[in-house]
């Protein structure tokens, strides 16, 4: 493949390929999204998840504009990275492709890891970590800053129950700064939760939901124990599904005047509990 070579039409089979990806549909029928921006490019190139790249795009054009960008130039064409599929892209089509207002150049297309419950639980397990279950939040930057503080707090094994906003999608991916790459994510249907409940417990974690209306509080849960725990819809709370299959619930301590918190405030609070114990 000659790199030198810049695609500069928006009917490249690359340019559609990747453009596809900005929607949901798409990222399932091919089983791949992308990851776009410097910073995360230099941290995936850097670890072991190079080897899940299944092309580099990038703007020469956009690159060497910056330092950074001509950093990153220098270093995709190394010969470190010679068995990595790179394409050259011009400015309008590489602006024309991504999700972002101003991209900086350069992304990373990568397929989808298809994890199990089995995998997600045996991985909390060995590393000794808790889970979270996401039950049908919405935005994606809260879905984004939830993934982030997980990742802060020692979880990355996520369950989102159908309904949950696409974790792939380039809104959440930008909120997470990064951390998605070190997060197992499911999404299960309430009925499937059925069977993982059982799974869970058979592996001494209880299900533990924050509601508004419960009798203890976070800090009351006994921590030598394992949870999974669930955060609810940013305007109807937990489901009544998700209830019913809880072995504790729980509230966080706020002042009577307050209503509720942002679901993401209110991951920080409970998985800060959970770490510092």
């Amino acid at each position: 493949m000659d790199i030198s070579l810049c695609i500069n039409s928006k009917s490249n089979e690359k340019v559609k390929f990747i453009k596809s990806l900005n929607d949901k549909k798409f990222r399932i029928i091919n089983n791949a999204f992308y990851l776009e921006g410097i910073k995360v490019v230099n941290e995936i190139l850097d670890s072991k998840k190079a080897i899940d790249i299944l092309f580099i795009a990038y703007s020469d054009e956009i690159l060497k504009s910056t330092k950074q960008g001509n950093n990153i130039l220098e270093k995709i064409n190394s010969k470190d990275y010679t068995n990595i599929s790179r394409y050259n892209f011009s400015k309008n089509i590489f602006n024309y492709m991504c999700d972002t207002v101003t991209p900086q150049g350069i992304l990373v297309v990568l397929n989808i890891e298809n994890k199990n419950i089995d995998y997600l639980i045996n991985d909390a397990n060995n590393n000794n970590e808790n889970i979270l279950i996401i039950d049908k939040v919405q935005d994606a930057g809260n879905l984004g800053t939830i993934i982030r503080s997980a990742n802060a707090f020692k979880i990355k094994n996520i369950i989102c129950i159908s309904g949950t906003v696409d974790a792939y999608s380039q809104k959440v991916i930008r909120s997470t700064m990064g951390t998605m790459l070190n997060t197992n994510m499911i999404y299960v249907t309430y009925d499937q939760m059925k069977a993982i409940k059982q799974k869970l417990n058979e592996n001494n974690f209880l299900i533990a939901s924050s509601m508004l209306n419960a009798k203890s509080y976070i800090q009351d849960l006994d921590f030598s124990k394992k949870y999974a725990f669930v955060l609810g819809n940013e305007a109807n709370g937990i489901s009544k599904e998700m209830l019913s299959l809880s072995d504790n619930t729980f509230k966080i301590d706020i002042k009577s005047n307050v209503e509720s918190l942002n679901v993401a405030v209110a991951c920080g609070i409970i998985l800060f509990n959970q770490y510092k114990k």
